[in-house]
């Protein structure tokens, strides 16, 4: 059984006001005194929530406080250990797994005929056979209309126009992510449940989600690192917080969230340092009396004097240790925890200097235009372009990783090999699930088992509790973290990082790009991330009150096949 857990209660949350005025008909979700985990880890402890028809709700939270599990639990397709989830509507929801052995083809078709049974249910004809045939067949047909509009605005229709039987497994995972929220998004269902909806998405397509969301009616609850879209679509915030294991409610948007968290911050470091010198202060009164009266007694056995006033003065004196040691008993029977310290990105690229990179018509047919370039050492690349220009690829030839035309050359100022780092935007999943976090962290790393601990935890990207947990239980952001705790250990003088801010919680994003600002290696990044980009735009100007060490900023735009990639220096 789970233990309760000690809660700091914060007295400025966004009242539940319109709980009382939720109608048992209006479409909502309610979770009544929810309490859920896996294993010994407990998640979520008796959580009480309601969401209300028209509502639009980011879930935020550090990597693996239970986000996605949440969003299970609100969609029905898990049952909590304790308490109910009610949810009045259908829903439609994104998921970050799918069956990789599914044609699209069965898949389309299944989604579009679970849209028209469930509009038949909703006009009580799901087991009628007089039921309009017709009716069912353009219920049908309208799903696929819209599912083949959303695979167009996301940039997959290609994919499956004439590639029905193709497997859904065949696509990256970016493909197959955007297949699947196409499909979520066509479903006119008045709960929408989405996870991580932007990751893999363009410019183009992530304007469209916006719009979309933004118009759509019911419920729209999303869970999302994406700071920009947080600014953009969230009127309310749900915190998945995993020091408490509770679900917290904050209004006025992303901005409002941030702010309150400020404060409520600095609230809490008050009354915990507030306790401390209470505490402090017990002990010091209850020890000054003591001093007081071991330092009054006479000490030449001459007991008249003390005895005329000793048995008042000993009746007062222990009196006031009493009191001082009452109040201390019941200031430590009450202890108001200390503020959890956030995992953060403790450590830094530590390079001395950075590797030359030279690009001479570099192509790859059908994936990669001829692409020029020249990176002196310490410079720093960001490479835009919508999906499908090829920007991956391109990082994975500057890796070594992918046989290309032309010339690739990376180039260090000694005559050893370059050090190469890489994060891709897809991680592979680990062979064996069943190995512990340390020892993956540690895998063809030289040095023992000891160093490559401190090694981690030196980090900030974990805490020590977390060495042990196997691999495969990890959350996706959790994944990403250990790839990144294992760029750090790389020393790389060449970084490529593809899509680095996803699935990372917005503060740790924060903190990678302060560390990359110091950074004295050369730098390439694709992204697609807002906020990621204002950053870069920002990195030849002081930063954090010092200056960015290296060197300076450019930006490579590919175009889609046909078209050279082109090369600028960022102003």
């Amino acid at each position: 059984m789970h233990a309760p857990l000690n809660r700091f209660q914060s007295s400025r949350h966004e009242p539940h006001e319109h709980a009382s005025a939720v109608s048992s008909r209006s479409i909502h979700i309610t979770a009544s005194d929810v309490s859920h985990g896996y294993g010994d880890r407990l998640l979520l402890d008796h959580v009480d929530l309601v969401i209300a028809d028209g509502e639009r709700i980011a879930v935020v939270g550090e990597n693996g406080a239970g986000k996605s599990t949440l969003l299970r639990l609100l969609a029905g397709h898990e049952e909590p250990e304790s308490g109910t989830v009610t949810v009045h509507g259908r829903t439609s929801r994104l998921t970050q797994t799918h069956d990789a052995a599914t044609p699209l083809g069965d898949l389309l078709a299944a989604a579009a005929e679970r849209v028209a049974e469930a509009e038949a249910a909703e006009r009580g004809e799901q087991d009628d056979p007089e039921a309009d045939t017709d009716e069912v067949s353009s219920a049908v047909v309208r799903a696929e209309v819209a599912a083949a509009i959303a695979l167009e605005r996301l940039g997959v229709g290609h994919l499956v126009r004439g590639a029905r039987d193709r497997p859904l497994g065949s696509l990256s995972g970016g493909e197959a992510e955007r297949v699947a929220l196409a499909l979520a998004l066509a479903d006119p269902a008045p709960i929408l449940l989405l996870d991580e909806p932007t990751n893999h998405l363009d410019a183009e397509a992530l304007a469209w989600l916006e719009a979309e969301v933004a118009a759509r009616p019911g419920i729209v609850v999303a869970v999302s690192h994406d700071r920009d879209f947080l600014e953009r679509f969230a009127r309310v915030i749900l915190e998945v917080d995993a020091d408490r294991r509770a679900v917290r409610r904050y209004g006025a948007g992303y901005a409002g969230y941030r702010a309150e968290k400020a404060r409520e911050r600095r609230e809490w470091e008050r009354q915990y340092a507030a306790w401390i010198a209470a505490k402090e202060r017990e002990r010091g009164k209850a020890a000054a009396v003591t001093d007081r009266v071991a330092y009054g007694r006479r000490t030449d056995n001459d007991k008249s004097g003390f005895n005329y006033f000793g048995q008042r003065v000993s009746a007062a004196v222990e009196s006031q240790i009493r009191s001082a040691r009452e109040r201390l008993r019941r200031l430590e029977a009450a202890p108001v925890p200390p503020p959890p310290r956030p995992l953060h990105l403790a450590a830094a690229f530590e390079v001395e200097t950075g590797a030359a990179v030279t690009l001479g018509a570099v192509s790859v047919p059908g994936r990669l235009s001829p692409v020029d370039c020249y990176l002196a050492p310490g410079e720093r690349l960001l490479v835009t372009g919508p999906n499908g220009a090829g920007k991956s690829t391109l990082l994975g030839v500057l890796a070594g990783a992918v046989r290309h035309e032309g010339t690739a050359e990376v180039s260090a100022s000694s005559e050893r090999p370059p050090a190469v780092g890489i994060l891709p935007q897809e991680v592979p999943p680990p062979q064996d699930p069943h190995v512990r976090l340390l020892a993956a962290y540690a895998a063809g790393l030289p040095g023992d088992l000891d160093d490559h601990a401190e090694a981690l935890m030196h980090t900030g990207l974990f805490r020590v509790e977390d060495f042990f947990v196997p691999v495969g239980s990890l959350s996706a952001g959790q994944y990403r973290r250990l790839a990144l705790a294992r760029l750090l250990a790389g020393r790389a003088e060449l970084l490529l990082l593809d899509e680095p801010t996803n699935h990372l919680a917005p503060l740790l994003v924060s903190e990678l790009e302060e560390a990359l600002t110091r950074y004295r290696g050369t730098l390439v990044v694709a992204s697609h991330d807002r906020a990621l980009s204002r950053w870069f735009s920002a990195l030849d100007e002081q930063v954090g009150g010092g200056e960015a060490r290296g060197g300076r900023s450019r930006r490579l735009a590919l175009d889609p096949l046909g078209a050279r990639g082109r090369l600028h220096a960022h102003h």
